[in-house]
């Protein structure tokens, strides 16, 4: 009676934690790798395309921008990383638009006023990644 009582749970908490997984992914645009610490990239994940689709987007304005760099990024494997480079960048005073490619491991940035390299390299590097070169 007891086993069965506590299997019953068991199965109850793993179904719980299951929907929420499914929740996270479809609702929240979460991935599933992008729980676990060893994540291989979302190279096989539908929200790939999305975040293909978005990037091409966001690349096309920053592409407007008077001024606009690119900066090699090391360290990005999932959605998460992107949205976290992108939101770093976009917190700095006078960058304007952010994008962030897996596939490129690069970021774009539209900058409405210039901004010295280091402050770009720095916001990447505080956001836990790497910042490599920059282009203009």
């Amino acid at each position: 009676m007891v086993a069965t009582i506590v299997l019953g749970i068991l199965i109850a908490a793993v179904f719980v934690y299951g929907l929420k997984k499914v929740y996270n992914a479809f609702f929240k645009g979460e991935a599933a790798c992008c729980d676990s610490g060893n994540c291989g990239g979302c190279k096989g994940c539908n929200m790939q395309k999305a975040l293909d689709d978005s990037y091409r987007a966001r690349v096309e304005k920053i592409e407007k921008f008077p001024i606009h760099r690119t900066i090699d990024v090391d360290g990005m494997t999932c959605e998460k990383c992107i949205y976290r480079v992108v939101r770093a960048l976009e917190k700095i005073d006078g960058v304007t638009i952010a994008a962030a490619s897996l596939e490129k491991q690069s970021a774009q940035v539209g900058l409405k006023e210039n901004i010295s390299d280091d402050i770009l390299r720095d916001a990447i590097n505080k956001a836990g990644y790497t910042a490599g070169a920059v282009t203009a």
